[in-house]
């Protein structure tokens, strides 16, 4: 019995060379998230990238929740960075490396997520318990639940997803120290 000389490939791989051979296209759905506002997001950021985005922690390629900034992993994507690319890894937080962090947070636990953004308790998500040490977390207590830290994070968690930007970032610049 002789076999295909595609016996070894993938399902997936042999849709893609179909699609390659017949020029399909492949429509995929936009991203979607039931999470608070981005633009509510962007307040938060450097309190994570402080507190857990460093190398050693959250800012390593190889941990489930992955944080880049200027205080550990990097990200180059598409178009080129100059500060990046010459070596200063110092320079700020971009764009895209902050909207990298919110569908990593995100998408954590989207199913939580989306029962928190309709008014479940935020302690319900492991990103809150592991910083509060209710639940067992490597890096230790990051912040103690009422905190300053701790109203930045929940204060964002618990935005109307209906206005965006409408956020009070006081408590997140400061504990930034921004």
């Amino acid at each position: 019995m002789s076999r295909s000389p595609f016996w070894y490939m993938s399902a997936p791989t042999l849709l893609g060379l179909a699609c390659v051979g017949s020029a399909c296209s492949v429509d995929l759905a936009p991203n979607t998230t039931n999470c608070p506002p981005l633009e509510d997001f962007q307040a938060v950021s450097p309190l994570l990238e402080q507190r857990c985005g460093t190398l050693d922690c959250h800012g390593n390629d190889a941990r489930p929740l992955r944080l880049y900034g200027q205080n550990g992993l990097r990200f180059v994507g598409d178009e080129e960075d100059p500060d990046l690319y010459s070596g200063n890894l110092a320079a700020p937080t971009t764009p895209q490396e902050v909207e990298r962090n919110y569908f990593a947070v995100c998408g954590l636990e989207p199913e939580k997520m989306v029962a928190v953004s309709q008014g479940e308790d935020p302690d319900t998500l492991t990103l809150v318990r592991k910083a509060r040490l209710t639940e067992k977390h490597k890096g230790g207590r990051i912040w103690d639940k009422g905190k300053i830290e701790d109203r930045c994070l929940v204060g964002w968690l618990t935005t109307d997803l209906e206005t965006p930007g409408e956020m009070n970032t006081k408590d997140c610049e400061e504990a930034a120290g921004l």
